[in-house]
């Protein structure tokens, strides 16, 4: 029986290379996209100034998504701090708003690289407790 084994281990090694550098061979167009989803609460950071005065900015955390060209990207912001922040992803011209204590999904697909601003309306300057913003980056998916 260990012969027979013995004899059986290089074909189904020889049959398992040959699937894997057949899938390592197919064109990249047959891969399928990957879902990158991230997880953002919106904050608030209150900080004692000089004077003993008290200065409130808004920001998304974590403030940084990446994915790559092609991706579905779901961004799962969640209303921690703050009441409502409605907001836009430049160059996608996508808005939406994030109430208190509930979650907006934002769901789209990364079909252009480049580097694209997450910001909230209400908090977009120093004026008005902000910037309140994130950055999206797409890389170019690789031919």
């Amino acid at each position: 029986m260990f012969q027979r084994q013995a004899r059986t281990w290089p074909r189904l090694a020889a049959a398992a290379a040959a699937v894997w550098l057949g899938a390592a061979m197919a064109p990249q167009a047959a891969a399928h996209a990957a879902t990158v989803s991230y997880r953002v609460v919106t904050n608030e950071i209150t900080a004692k100034q000089a004077d003993g005065s008290e200065k409130q900015v808004y920001r998304f955390d974590p403030a940084v998504y990446v994915a790559t060209e092609g991706d579905d990207v779901e961004l799962h912001l969640f209303g921690l701090k703050g009441h409502d922040h409605p907001f836009v992803l430049e160059g996608y011209n996508l808005k939406g708003v994030v109430h208190r204590n509930e979650e907006t999904v934002l769901r789209f697909q990364a079909d252009k690289p480049g580097f694209f601003r997450l910001l909230c309306t209400a908090h977009a300057d120093a004026a008005h407790e902000g910037p309140m913003e994130a950055y999206l980056v797409v890389v170019p998916k690789r031919g």
